[in-house]
């Protein structure tokens, strides 16, 4: 019995060591993620660089969002804004949401401002959990409408 415990507390550690990330931003892209760097804001130590970096498509009347968190508790926070290097202006899209139990979170028709349309931008998703708050952002073209409901631009 006591061999089967050790067992399993050994395998339980491995797990916990290996998914160290705070939470991952799975949908659209992150323009990038360094887990010991999450905490820099405004976008988790990347910079946006609309030249060179995929530009998702994000419709104005209302699109997702989709991350993984490993903490128990979580509150969520996301932003946009027109100012292409994030460094201010940013909208609230929502109140702050709060997530109780980790694992897969999905936030949908998430809606930016109308003025948005047609223009360059960035969402910034923040999540303030028990070690901090953390960010990642994804670059975005706002649209009013797409053929589908994510088109990447090369």
């Amino acid at each position: 019995m006591a061999r089967s415990i050790g067992l399993a507390f050994c395998l339980l550690s491995s797990l916990i060591g290996q998914s160290t990330a705070h939470f991952l931003l799975n949908y659209p892209p992150t323009i990038g993620f360094d887990d010991a760097l999450e905490a820099t804001p405004p976008c988790g130590s990347f910079h946006v660089n609309f030249a060179t970096d995929n530009v998702t498509d994000f419709h104005v009347g209302g699109d997702s969002l989709a991350m993984t968190s490993i903490h128990p508790q979580a509150t969520w926070l996301f932003r946009a804004t027109l100012d292409q290097t994030a460094g201010g202006n940013f909208t609230n899209l929502l109140p702050a949401d709060q997530q109780t139990g980790l694992g897969d979170y999905c936030e949908r028709d998430v809606m930016v401002p109308a003025s948005f349309a047609g223009s360059k931008g960035v969402i910034q998703v923040v999540q303030d959990a028990p070690d901090g708050i953390l960010y990642q952002v994804r670059r975005n073209h706002d649209t009013t409408h797409c053929p589908s409901p994510l088109t990447l631009s090369l």
